[in-house]
């Protein structure tokens, strides 16, 4: 017997593979001499989404998925709503407290009770994240308060 959902899933991870591959053509930019340009990771994920799609759409169809447990829409509403905040605050608060809130919005999504432990675990990834794009990769982030002393 299929499973729908799953092969509904499977689907839709080949179609972004697809909105990967499509939105990435257009990277042109090279390094030089360079056989290797910025196409090449966008490509690898969109094999990697459209493999593991077609393994997820296989599995529907033989009905070979474990039993799902009940729906929980709060964790979803909690991972989402950090999503949402993330995304709302990034540019004016700047990138480490938006990760910061992402990180504890999740954590909580998964169980955790602990928010302020979350909020600066979050907050020191965050950073390490900053800090290693913009120090080491020299890319930009969105920066506050917080980014400005670094």
């Amino acid at each position: 017997m299929s499973d729908k959902p799953v092969i509904a899933i499977g689907f839709g991870l080949i179609a972004t593979a697809g909105l990967v591959v499509w939105q990435s053509w257009g990277l042109a930019a090279s390094f030089g001499n360079q056989a290797i340009g910025p196409q090449m990771m966008p490509f690898l994920v969109s094999g990697l989404l459209a493999f593991f799609g077609l393994l997820t759409v296989l599995e529907g169809v033989k009905g070979a998925t474990p039993p799902r447990e009940g729906e929980d829409w709060v964790s979803v509403l909690w991972i989402a709503g950090g999503l949402a905040v993330m995304l709302a605050l990034i540019k004016t608060a700047g990138f480490i407290p938006a990760i910061a809130i992402l990180f504890a919005a999740t954590a909580r999504g998964f169980g955790s009770t602990r928010a302020l432990v979350d909020l600066a675990l979050g907050a020191v990834m965050g950073l390490v994240v900053y800090l290693f794009f913009v120090r080491v990769l020299g890319l930009s982030l969105p920066t506050g308060l917080f980014e400005t002393l670094f």
